[in-house]
């Protein structure tokens, strides 16, 4: 099992197959992600917000993930779409809101 951490919720590109998804709390993530974890957060700034709020050193990797069962993803996700092509700072990010969740691969 592989644990990836995302600043999306969207599944990635291919991977079809069985998904279960369910809200997670930042002491989840956090204590989930101390032992350590894949990042595929796209921007700095928003994995600035990820190390803040876990405590743990993320840092932005702009990776295509390919998913294999039993991996499992903690996703952090805005709570609105920003305009498109915005790249938001870390002040930005906390006035549009944000949440977390947890997305486990089953398998196809």
């Amino acid at each position: 099992m592989t644990l990836y951490i995302m600043s999306t919720t969207i599944i990635p590109s291919g991977s079809w197959g069985t998904w279960s998804m369910a809200p997670a709390t930042i002491e989840e993530v956090a204590t989930a992600i101390a032992d350590g974890a894949i990042s595929a957060v796209g921007h700095s700034d928003t994995a600035k917000i990820i190390n803040t709020l876990t405590n743990q050193s993320i840092t932005a990797n702009r990776i295509t993930v390919r998913p294999k069962v039993g991996d499992t993803f903690f996703c952090f996700s805005l709570k609105q779409r920003p305009p498109e092509g915005a790249i938001l700072s870390c002040a930005q990010l906390e006035a549009i809101g944000y949440q977390w969740a947890r997305m486990d691969f089953r398998g196809p």
